[in-house]
């Protein structure tokens, strides 16, 4: 699989809390941030969600700032989901 990416990705953990219709609430972590997306690690999460599927996030800042958005699945894998801000 070739790793060629429009934009680059930082490896930035924070707490983010998902919400959506199958899986009620969720709190996890991000793997990895980009302009366009972010890596939520969540094997679980895989089995809940499928691509093109919506989700609302609380994305939680080292600063205890809050920033709330919308985000589309676009990768499932064993590690977790990527989403794409939407």
């Amino acid at each position: 699989m070739s790793e060629f990416r429009k934009h680059g990705r930082k490896l930035v953990k924070c707490a983010v809390r998902l919400t959506h219709k199958e899986f009620g609430e969720i709190v996890t972590e991000t793997r990895d941030i980009s302009e366009t997306g972010v890596f939520v690690s969540c094997a679980d999460l895989v089995s809940f969600v499928a691509i093109g599927e919506r989700i609302q996030a609380k994305l939680y800042a080292d600063c205890d700032s809050v920033s709330e958005t919308h985000l589309e699945v676009v990768r499932l894998s064993d590690e977790g989901v990527g989403l794409a801000f939407i």
